[in-house]
């Protein structure tokens, strides 16, 4: 048996179709196929989903893999498509783009399946599904309303209406008392239009109208349409049948008017309970039992398609559009207000939680049908914002980008520039443009914000300081460090006072003070941070909790930053129950391979080999904390000798810094000073000491003459400068450089014992030499690799490890 994944009910009363069933077998076989309607039908009606869910059943035995993506919109697409990705085992990244990029590669790979089946259902916009089609021996099939297909894309195929023969088979397999001429003459009243002779079908049977009345009926209401196609009439047949039993139904079908052709679930319906509700509704909405017995008499009028758990609704496109067109202005405001009320009841709140993400995926396709972007309520626009999140939350930074955007333009002109909810939705706009790589843009918009906030709700209101925090990670990734520490460092003081030391959000706010002086190289001013955070953060969460792992991770980083290495690997030895690629755990898994190099550990290239595919596999390649996992691989390889493979690690890592954060950034910088360390490692000295001479003008610039980074390239630099001949300029360097590292890190301090001894070293005094390895055998102890080193008489790096921004 395949595998399916999405797959609708197999229909139990198809019939025909068999040589369109056997063309589409054949079209297949030279890439991808779209069912369109059939030209005097463009509305639709003429059953394409019907013929593409027989074809996979019918041909399920041919395939290893059968998947159903619902494609009418991109946020419910990607969704199906990252289900699959679980199914084919492809690795989450964080971005979904890069996950479902995954997907279209491996199955055109044919790996782990060669035979497979993917229909895009309801795909009416081609550049929507285009980035996602893959190649290969598997096959796609698509169903659209939209007749702008290029061959390029897909083949297109026009699905006509039924067969006389097929209209017989169809309408006597319903009611077996009709005869075939009867059955002609109906199917020839409608059209032989699928749908229709469904509806028709469907009426008769509910009811038990016999065929002279249902004509009669057909006829009669023909008659007072200005264009009464056989659609529109048996549409209306039923509809009013179905409220001669009982008006709720009616009413109910009004409300999925303002919904999306998604599955309606009874109890997205039920949260309307709560609502001021119709007379003739209420009853039904707020009792379940009532609920569901009203589904499923819709169902039975073929208005729609009950799933065999009865637990779902599916509308067609064409029967909400009717329904819709009969209501009055005044309905169709209550109704229109009531969904809105309806999606907000049913808001499960807490976005950022994957366990309520299935609720969000329910709700989601229905924002822009109803279109919730307009509703008054604040309710409403909260959960328009908290949908922005969901999709941020789970990696589709495209949807929430696309949502943010689109609720900033509305609310800024429905509600103002200054309305707390269409700033708050700025916010969350930047978050997204940050994600997707549109950093400035992300920076200048979470100024605006800012300074809007703070002029309109003052400095200590919550939302002013959620985004005072978002520029906090601006201008860290923009390398301003100082100015970051200081923002933070008022938020922090804000929070405190407002919330309480503890306060989730406040030990947040707290852990990216920490982070901003570990990136200044304040490592004491850091670990005094992260101590209490981590201590208040074991105390109010449970065991597990990423935010746990976090406060880890930046103390165990503080701890490296200081020279003890034992003590950061302690500190991350107890193991974590965090999913191993979650991005706190591939922090903590890159803290836990540089202390184990430092330390001498064989274990740590395997350990940073490790921690590099994995992270790469979740961010890509030019994500930094890839770059700055591959610079702690590459401090792995040069520790072992293997200067080539750290070469072209660093190579390709300045590189992408260049174009990721730009020419003068510290981690750019920091990265060069890392290359021209291996350049220097295979004697090319001059070159080293032209690429650390930049280097270090740079780092002096930007983050100040007394940080590590700064400290590492000017000890790098001095070894480069006595190694061509410049020895009084390469003594002058190292004695500086050992000043400011003892004065910042402490005499103590391994990268201080090391600038010791290279200046001993230049100097050629025994005593000072002497002394300087003491020191190392007291922070390293015997049998440590470094003794190899100083044992042949060679200058010591000072190896650069990035924090994360």
């Amino acid at each position: 048996m395949p595998i399916r994944g999405g797959l609708p009910p197999r229909n139990s009363r198809f019939v025909g179709r068999e040589e369109l069933l056997t063309r589409v077998r054949g079209l297949l076989g030279n890439g991808p196929v779209v069912l369109l309607p059939s030209p005097d039908h463009q509305l639709g009606g003429t059953g394409r989903t019907q013929l593409a869910v027989e074809y996979a059943y019918r041909h399920a035995d041919a395939y290893d893999l059968v998947w159903w993506i619902p494609a009418e919109q991109p946020a419910g697409m990607r969704a199906a498509l990252a289900g699959l990705a679980q199914e084919l085992g492809v690795p989450e990244a964080r971005d979904l783009n890069r996950t479902l990029g995954a997907v279209r590669d491996a199955l055109s790979r044919g790996e782990p399946y060669r035979d497979w089946l993917v229909v895009f259902e309801n795909a009416n916009r081609p550049e929507d599904i285009m980035p996602y089609l893959p190649s290969g021996a598997g096959h796609v099939l698509v169903t659209s309303r939209n007749p702008r297909w290029t061959a390029e894309v897909a083949q297109a195929m026009p699905v006509p209406v039924f067969d006389r023969a097929d209209s017989v088979d169809l309408l006597r397999g319903r009611s077996p008392e009709l005869s075939a001429d009867d059955a002609d003459r109906l199917a020839d009243r409608l059209g032989d239009v699928p749908m229709a002779l469904d509806l028709a079908a469907a009426v008769r049977e509910a009811t038990g109208w016999p065929l002279a009345d249902y004509l009669d009926r057909f006829e009669s209401r023909a008659a007072d349409l200005a264009f009464p196609t056989p659609i529109r009439v048996a549409w209306g047949l039923a509809a009013e049948a179905m409220a001669a039993g009982d008006p709720a139904d009616r009413a109910l079908l009004e409300l999925c008017t303002f919904l999306a052709s998604a599955p309606i679930s009874w109890r997205l319906l039920w949260a309307a309970r709560t609502l001021p509700l119709d007379p003739e509704l209420a009853p039904t909405v707020r009792v379940e039992r009532r609920l569901r017995s009203a589904m499923r008499r819709i169902s039975r009028f073929g208005l729609a398609d009950l799933d065999p758990a009865g637990e779902q609704l599916t509308v067609h496109p064409l029967v909400r559009g009717m329904f819709g067109q009969e209501l009055t202005s005044e309905r169709h405001a209550r109704l229109l207000r009531t969904v809105r009320g309806m999606l907000a009841a049913a808001d499960p709140g807490e976005p950022d939680n994957p366990a309520g993400w299935y609720r969000y995926a329910e709700l989601a396709p229905h924002l822009i049908h109803s279109d919730l972007l307009g509703g008054d309520g604040e309710e409403v626009r909260q959960l328009v914002i908290n949908c922005i999140r969901y999709h941020y939350a789970r990696g589709d930074f495209d949807s929430s980008r696309d949502l943010a955007g689109a609720a900033v333009a509305r609310w800024r002109d429905a509600l103002g520039e200054t309305s707390e909810q269409t700033l708050l939705a700025a916010f969350h706009l930047a978050n997204t443009l940050r994600a997707v790589g549109r950093t400035a843009d992300a920076r200048n918009l979470n100024l605006q914000t800012l300074r809007t906030q703070r002029e309109v709700f003052g400095a200590d209101d919550e939302a002013t300081l959620a985004t005072a925090n978002s520029v906090g990670g601006d201008l860290r990734m923009q390398g301003h460090f100082g100015q970051a520490r200081q923002l933070d460092a008022d938020n922090l003081v804000r929070y405190r006072r407002l919330f309480g030391e503890s306060f989730p959000t406040a030990l947040r706010c707290a852990n990216n003070l920490a982070a901003d002086l570990r990136l200044l190289g304040d490592f004491r001013g850091a670990r005094a941070l992260d101590e209490p955070t981590l201590r208040h953060r074991q105390a109010i969460f449970v065991d597990g909790h990423p935010e746990t792992l976090s406060s880890r991770a930046g103390l165990a980083f503080d701890l490296f930053g200081l020279g003890d290495y034992a003590g950061a690997t302690a500190l991350l030895s107890g193991g974590h129950t965090v999913p191993a690629d979650h991005p706190f755990a591939l922090w903590a898994g890159r803290i836990a391979a540089m202390a184990a190099r430092r330390r001498g550990d064989p274990a740590a290239r395997a350990m940073a080999t490790a921690n590099l595919a994995t992270t790469r596999q979740k961010f890509g390649d030019l994500n930094v904390d890839t770059l700055a996992a591959a610079m702690s691989l590459a401090n792995c390889a040069r520790a072992e000798g293997d200067l080539d493979h750290a070469h072209e690690l660093l190579e390709r890592a300045v590189t992408r810094y260049h174009a990721v954060l730009g020419d003068e950034h510290p981690f750019t910088l920091a990265a060069s000073a890392g290359l021209a360390g291996v350049v220097r490692a295979v004697g090319r000295h001059a070159e080293a000491r032209t690429i650390d001479a930049e280097v270090l003008s740079g780092l002096r610039r930007s983050v100040g003459a007394d940080h590590p980074f700064t400290l590492s390239c000017a000890n790098g630099l001095a070894v480069d400068l006595a190694a061509i001949g410049e020895a009084q300029q390469a003594r002058e360097l190292a004695a500086d450089t050992l000043r400011r590292s003892r004065a910042v890190r402490g005499a103590d301090h391994p990268d201080s014992v090391a600038c010791a001894w290279n200046l001993a070293l230049a100097d050629a005094d025994e005593a000072a030499q002497q002394q300087a390895l003491d020191g190392l055998v007291k922070v390293y102890g015997d049998g440590h690799p470094i003794f190899r080193s100083t044992g042949a008489g060679l200058h010591l790096e000072t190896d650069i490890d990035l924090p994360p921004l």
